[in-house]
């Protein structure tokens, strides 16, 4: 083999690896380019307006907020806090909602019995029953922890119905043909063929999770980046409730992002985009 076609081989399986392709990095630029023009708007409308620090605080006090928040070791013990909430009821919620989605799926007399309740929990404002949460488990991380997984098993539940469902019985019927064990058919085609419904009840359900977190630190947590809006609205810190408002987006587009990006890896067989 010749040495320098060997090289140009590893050059491009190196660029291949470690570069981003062209639509991504449009991408990410775009949306840079979308968060400079909003935060310029930002500045620009605070400054000729000359809006009250009270009211709306500048970009530059949000960002000196969030350094001395960073500082004094502030930011990093809230964070913490809620992303690992987040994360505890996700998981949580992923694996109740996929295991309840599957037993009614496959089961006529759990449908019957347990469905009904379910929506009739589900349809209850979550704001009202937080304050009950709190009641029954007390100010802790169980009560937050129940109010996260009551929002995230429920789109996982019904995702997994969904996905099961749309498998066609000509599968079944091939399946029995080739003499599947049961455990054989549902790891490598019942569950592969559900899981673009899953992975979409699962965007719904990391939105879902975070909205639970915040809302239970509003109601009962001293920690968290919930607590640091009521810090920041409590003491008319504007910057630092700006500065927390800042911070839940961004762990959000995260959330978000990461169950995209495992969409996109558990998917290859399809054009996610």
């Amino acid at each position: 083999m010749n040495p320098a076609s060997a090289v140009d081989k590893d050059q491009i399986e190196f660029e291949s690896t470690f570069t981003l392709p062209r639509a991504r990095r449009r991408q990410i630029l775009t949306t840079l380019i979308y968060a400079v023009v909003i935060v310029g708007a930002w500045a620009l409308y605070v400054h000729l307006a000359q809006v009250p620090p009270y009211l709306l605080p500048s970009p530059e006090s949000v960002a000196k907020s969030l350094g001395e928040m960073a500082t004094n070791g502030q930011l990093w013990g809230n964070l913490g806090y809620t992303i690992r909430n987040i994360l505890i009821g996700f998981i949580s919620g992923i694996v109740i909602g996929i295991t309840l989605g599957y037993l009614l799926w496959s089961s006529r007399w759990a449908r019957e019995i347990a469905a009904p309740y379910i929506v009739i929990l589900q349809s209850a404002p979550k704001i009202a029953i937080a304050p009950l949460l709190v009641l029954w488990f007390g100010l802790g991380l169980e009560s937050q922890l129940a109010l996260i997984l009551m929002l995230t098993f429920f789109p996982m539940m019904v995702a997994t119905q969904l996905g099961f469902s749309s498998i066609s019985s000509d599968v079944r019927i091939l399946a029995q043909l080739l003499v599947m064990s049961k455990w054989r058919y549902f790891t490598t085609v019942q569950l592969p063929g559900a899981m673009p419904e899953i992975l979409a009840g699962a965007k719904i359900a990391i939105v879902d999770a975070m909205t639970g977190a915040f809302l239970a630190e509003f109601i009962s947590a001293q920690q968290g980046l919930g607590f640091l809006m009521v810090l920041g609205n409590s003491s008319y810190n504007t910057p630092m409730l700006f500065a927390a408002v800042i911070l839940t987006v961004a762990v959000g587009l995260l959330g978000f992002g990461a169950v995209s990006l495992a969409e996109r890896r558990l998917l290859t067989w399809r054009s996610v985009r």
